[in-house]
């Protein structure tokens, strides 16, 4: 998930190569509307691969959902990123689907998810809706190979995923084999999330006529599981935070 904040934007100066060189104008900002610091705010879902990435798929109606009910500002368009590029882990949210076995831990592998992680990186390990055995066990040992120190363990309702927008329902929390969600935290924040259960993976709610208003039970708790998660993303804590409060503001003037 990319943020591309108005607060990173250049400017530009014209040095003169020459004494006595009269300097270039920089060229004209644009203003800074609500709208236009609304579109580069945005955050764009990506999902890592390992391999040529797919073409983007719409995701409308989740985006029409989240926004309705947030401040999050978010593409129209979940995309990918291979993992080959250099660039991949230069985010600070990445989506991952568990479809095959996770690849060897290389020591430049390691090196580079330590980075991303140290730098407030969140991984978000999602049951793979396309094989049978989405192999979950395989990629939390994975995990452990890089953070041996660090342990996975189950979400409750006392962690603030499970309210740092809404709170979450028990039913969502326990399946018939336990809750399906599990996270590996470092330093007290959650660096890892892992979910093993179609029912609430990324893939379902894109796919789900969710709607702001109205939505039937299901439907209902995974758009409510997606705002907690950016919401962690976002903020850590969203009720304590408060680091809406500027957006919300702007958009009131």
């Amino acid at each position: 998930m990319i943020r591309n904040g108005f607060l990173g934007a250049l400017l530009w100066l014209s040095l003169t190569p020459l004494l006595g060189a009269q300097p270039t104008e920089a060229p004209e900002a644009t203003p800074l509307t609500p709208e236009r610091i609304q579109a580069l705010d945005a955050l764009t879902w990506q999902t890592l691969t390992f391999g040529a990435p797919p073409e983007p798929i719409s995701i409308a109606r989740a985006k029409v959902a989240i926004e309705g009910r947030t401040t999050i500002a978010l593409s129209s368009e979940q995309q990918w990123v291979d993992f080959a590029d250099p660039l991949a882990l230069q985010t600070p949210f990445l989506h991952l689907e568990m479809c095959g076995p996770p690849p060897a831990n290389r020591l430049e592998d390691k090196l580079r998810w330590r980075d991303f992680f140290n730098h407030g990186g969140t991984l978000f390990l999602d049951v793979c809706t396309d094989v049978e055995d989405s192999s979950s066990e395989a990629w939390k040992s994975w995990a452990r190979v890089l953070y041996p120190q660090s342990s996975w363990a189950p979400l409750n309702r006392q962690h603030t995923l499970s309210f740092s927008f809404y709170l979450l329902e028990k039913r969502m929390l326990l399946g018939p084999g336990g809750t399906p969600i599990h996270l590996l935290e470092e330093g007290g924040r959650p660096i890892m999330i892992l979910n093993d259960s179609a029912k609430w993976s990324w893939s379902r709610l894109r796919d789900s006529p969710v709607r702001v208003t109205g939505n039937a039970a299901d439907d209902e708790v995974r758009l409510r599981l997606y705002v907690n998660l950016l919401m962690l993303v976002l903020s850590g804590d969203y009720k304590s935070d408060q680091l809406h409060l500027p957006t919300i503001l702007l958009r009131r003037r």
